[in-house]
């Protein structure tokens, strides 16, 4: 099992999880309407390395497509969009629609066949998604104009709205999902305890990089979970490993701690670059490191240099 990246960690975990072809199967299997499902051969899902996400969404998106087979034996590809932002945003329906165009312009570039992409948007905000699911939802016209409107809508798989028991897969699974659905929401603290039994039933504490993997998560993707509190539900859940991660996890927060401060002072320059007052101290530090790092990126794109760049490169 991979390390986790330490920044962009919900990113990271995404990437993580669900590019490994078993993870990727079980959560389509376990989602995804059965009449769908029955129309692929998921046995041949197969990852692919191309990105469709703009570089300027990349804060709010993050993308895997797949290669798979359908039933009859012809091609397909399933695109798997992560809304990593806590509310929904009204125009992702618009912006899938570009990245699917992008992913048959680039088959016809290789000289391969137009394909059917299955577009299916993964959001674990802590609200339920209620944005539109269509571009009839997003474009109203009068009833006359509607056959002008292109009939396409996303499958969003909004984990808020699906029970704990329908995800299937191993216990490692089970539990990374878990963490992934609840680690938005104010009862994470809560859900702990229930996720660490999972692992503790299917002796997943001797794994140290699988294990490790999850609390990375938990430490820098939420700041609901102090390092007490983590402790404590670690305690309760293992007694017999607790004292070879704790270490681990002590450097985990030293670094996040030390990523923060070298974050903030970058963002403070950035601000005087732009010729603004710098953000003061105080106020970097109640944010988290997710929050640091999209804070710098948005900083960033507005630097005169990174807009004279992407221009040249439009052009």
């Amino acid at each position: 099992m991979p390390n986790l990246p330490s920044s962009n960690s919900h990113d990271g975990f995404f990437k993580t999880l669900f590019g490994q072809q078993e993870y990727a199967r079980s959560f389509l299997t376990s989602t995804l309407p059965s009449d769908l499902v029955r129309c692929l051969d998921l046995s041949t899902l197969e990852p692919s390395s191309a990105s469709f996400v703009d570089e300027q969404l990349r804060q709010a998106h993050s993308d895997l497509l797949f290669r798979t087979r359908l039933a009859d034996g012809s091609e397909a590809a399933i695109y798997l969009l992560f809304e990593h932002k806590s509310v929904a945003d009204r125009l992702t329906v618009f912006q899938v629609l570009r990245y699917i165009l992008k992913i048959n312009e680039q088959r016809l570039r290789d000289h391969q066949e137009l394909c059917c992409v299955i577009p299916i948007v993964v959001y674990h905000g802590a609200n339920p998604w209620n944005a539109p699911r269509s571009l009839r939802q997003l474009i109203q016209v009068p009833a006359p104009l509607e056959p002008f409107i292109p009939d396409f809508s996303l499958q969003i798989m909004d984990l808020s709205q699906i029970e704990d028991s329908e995800f299937r897969g191993d216990a490692f699974f089970c539990a990374s999902i878990m963490i992934f659905k609840y680690i938005m929401r104010s009862d994470i603290v809560d859900r702990l305890g229930g996720i660490f039994q999972r692992l503790s039933l299917a002796g997943l504490w001797q794994q140290t990089d699988a294990v490790m993997l999850l609390l990375n998560y938990l430490v820098s993707g939420t700041d609901r979970v102090s390092p007490e509190i983590l402790q404590q539900e670690l305690t309760k859940a293992v007694s017999t490993h607790r004292k070879s991660l704790m270490p681990t996890l002590a450097e985990l927060w030293v670094q996040q701690g030390h990523e923060a401060g070298m974050l903030s002072g970058r963002i403070q320059i950035l601000h005087e670059l732009l010729g603004e007052s710098p953000a003061p101290i105080e106020q970097l530090r109640n944010l988290d490191l997710p929050q640091l790092i999209n804070l710098e990126q948005s900083l960033r794109l507005r630097l005169p240099l990174h807009n004279d760049s992407a221009a040249a490169r439009q052009e």
